[in-house]
């Protein structure tokens, strides 16, 4: 996140400037509302927008939507992605509905995508998963199982509205602080920020958002399921996975930003782009102080 000060009105400005630029790397125009909260709520609505509609050579506004300056265009894909997004939302809600039927999935969201409704037409649907301690390698299982057996895993030819399984987290590794990058990840923050949930079992989202203070509260204690038989099931289905698994993917585990796998996370993204962004974030706010100084 960007720090500022909301008693600072230059601080509170290049707070604005550095959030817009970094969701302009993803095509997405915001609005207000959107500033406010990415932004974590600084004073009243009222006040932030009176602030927005200070004249800026930088920050432009145009049909409620807040982008840098010479990026009028990004509004268009922003409404187009928007229609992508429903549809593929749709098709989300129906195929999660059998996983929520499975004991050990506790909640299920769309992920990997930077600001509501802004998924790309061709892309996939990332899923990110949180399962009971103990069953992650089980649920995995059964959610790809499930997927391949309804045609919806991804492959390279065909990878719209399908159904990516690559992320999931136990209750009881709902602190995701341990994946971020070392000193800075805007994505990561925005990441969390921008999961679309699907469905949720006795609050356990709450839960998650609790832990990466998100949300305010208390976590609740842990139960650990026992079951030997289902215990041998989870010990089972891990070693069958892990003889499986693609060499690439071997070849990251535990040695990538992508690849983390034991038995409290799962995340397969060979494609983890979060140092990319990074860079290019940089780029682009040094470019525009640069023509501010």
């Amino acid at each position: 996140m960007f720090n500022y000060d909301i008693r600072n009105d230059k601080s509170l400005k290049e707070a604005i400037i550095h959030l817009v630029a970094f969701f302009d790397l993803f095509e997405y125009p915001l609005t207000g509302y959107e500033i406010w909260y990415y932004l974590d709520k600084p004073g009243q609505l009222s006040d932030l927008l009176k602030f927005l509609a200070n004249d800026s050579p930088i920050i432009k506004q145009k049909n409620g939507f807040y982008f840098l300056a010479q990026r009028e265009e990004i509004i268009i894909t922003r409404q187009k992605r928007y229609n992508y997004t429903n549809r593929k939302l749709k098709i989300a809600k129906r195929f999660s509905y059998w996983f929520n039927l499975l004991p050990f999935i506790k909640t299920i969201a769309i992920s990997n995508s930077i600001g509501a409704h802004n998924l790309r037409e061709g892309s996939d649907i990332d899923f990110f998963i949180i399962t009971s301690p103990n069953r992650i390698w089980l649920s995995r299982f059964l959610c790809a199982g499930l997927a391949k057996l309804l045609n919806r895993r991804p492959t390279k030819r065909n990878k719209q509205d399908k159904i990516c399984l690559s992320f999931y987290i136990t209750k009881d590794h709902l602190n995701l602080t341990d994946l971020k990058l070392p000193f800075n990840d805007p994505y990561f923050d925005y990441w969390i920020r921008s999961l679309i949930l699907l469905y949720n079992k006795k609050g356990i989202y709450q839960q998650f958002l609790i832990a990466n203070k998100l949300a305010k509260g208390e976590l609740l204690p842990l139960k650990h399921p026992k079951n030997s038989l289902v215990d041998k099931l989870e010990k089972l289905t891990k070693k069958w996975q892990l003889q499986i698994m693609s060499p690439d993917l071997k070849k990251e585990m535990n040695n990538s930003d992508g690849v983390v796998v034991n038995d409290q996370v799962l995340k397969l993204y060979l494609g983890d782009r979060r140092r990319e962004f990074l860079d290019k974030f940089n780029c682009k706010i040094n470019e525009i102080f640069q023509k501010i100084n």
